[in-house]
């Protein structure tokens, strides 16, 4: 009898431990390498970059008036009445107003366009994981950001990057 309650035992064990052994495959991927190192990436950041410029200049022409507009004032200063001379001041106000108003909202729409894009760009990356996953067996991939400590061998950026680069060139955002 003691026999049959070892033999039980131990198959009992074995059994249940046996399942511990199953080995799932992880991985894990740094987005932010991907967002900005790919070409589709690139292309994005050079885009905003060539609208933040064309916004800068813009903004630059209208505050260099207003520069003028005050200077002028200034040296009118003693001229006008003082009354007029307030009508005017109030009217710079108002377009200083509307000047930090344009910059503020020029500002806005190009940080709006810059999430906008890398999300769409993150939507982009998604299916190829997937896929990739799928294709290696890959049961769990992880963002780099979350992992402490790992190994080397479970980053897959570079492959994935490799993937995307051959998929997508460019994203044009207009």
């Amino acid at each position: 009898m003691k026999f049959f309650i070892k033999f039980i035992s131990l198959f009992l064990f074995v059994l249940f431990f046996n399942n511990l052994n199953a080995e799932e495959k992880i991985a894990y991927v740094d987005m932010n390498f991907l967002l900005n190192s790919s070409e589709a990436g690139k292309s994005i950041t050079d885009q905003l970059t060539a609208v933040h410029k064309k916004n800068i200049s813009n903004i630059k022409i209208i505050e260099d008036e207003l520069k003028k507009n005050e200077s002028d004032l200034l040296k009118q200063k003693n001229v006008i009445s003082e009354e007029e001379f307030n009508k005017k001041i109030f009217v710079l106000r108002n377009k200083a107003k509307d000047y930090q108003k344009l910059r503020k909202e020029s500002n806005e729409d190009l940080n709006k366009k810059r999430t906008e894009f890398q999300s769409g760009l993150i939507n982009i990356i998604h299916p190829i994981l997937a896929n990739y996953a799928s294709e290696n067996s890959i049961s769990i991939i992880f963002q780099k950001r979350n992992i402490i400590i790992g190994k080397t061998e479970l980053d897959i950026t570079s492959d994935i990057l490799n993937i995307l680069n051959k998929k997508y060139k460019k994203i044009d955002i207009n």
